[in-house]
């Protein structure tokens, strides 16, 4: 016994339909006398194919701002590194130390107001 092929199965599959149809479908005249019924599966076959349409637009659009949401979550890593790095007492030293300005050697001292 020899495996069938695709080619064979389609082949048979087509042609026990053609007859399913001329012998069932067209000899009653089946679509001319319901076509209301052909009407609203035509209608529900577009609305599944809308509806299928937008569920993957909104996929893409989800993914997307995923993708966005990722690069965003990085550049506020690096933007807080950069903060943290910038306000350490030594940057600043430097920073200001360009405008002229110098650590205090003396120690502060606190002021003390008697009522």
């Amino acid at each position: 016994m020899t495996k069938p092929t695709w080619n064979k199965l389609f082949h048979v599959l087509g042609s026990r339909f053609k007859g399913f149809y001329a012998d069932k479908l067209a000899s009653k005249n089946l679509l001319a006398t319901s076509w209301r019924m052909v009407l609203f599966i035509s209608s529900l076959a577009i609305l599944v194919i809308y509806s299928s349409h937008k569920v993957d637009q909104k996929v893409i659009r989800i993914s997307n701002l995923n993708e966005e949401l990722k690069d965003l979550r990085s550049r506020h890593i690096d933007m807080r590194t950069q903060l943290m790095s910038l306000s350490k007492t030594t940057k600043v030293a430097e920073e200001v130390e360009k405008l002229g300005l110098y650590e205090s050697l003396d120690a502060p001292f606190k002021i003390q107001i008697q009522d």
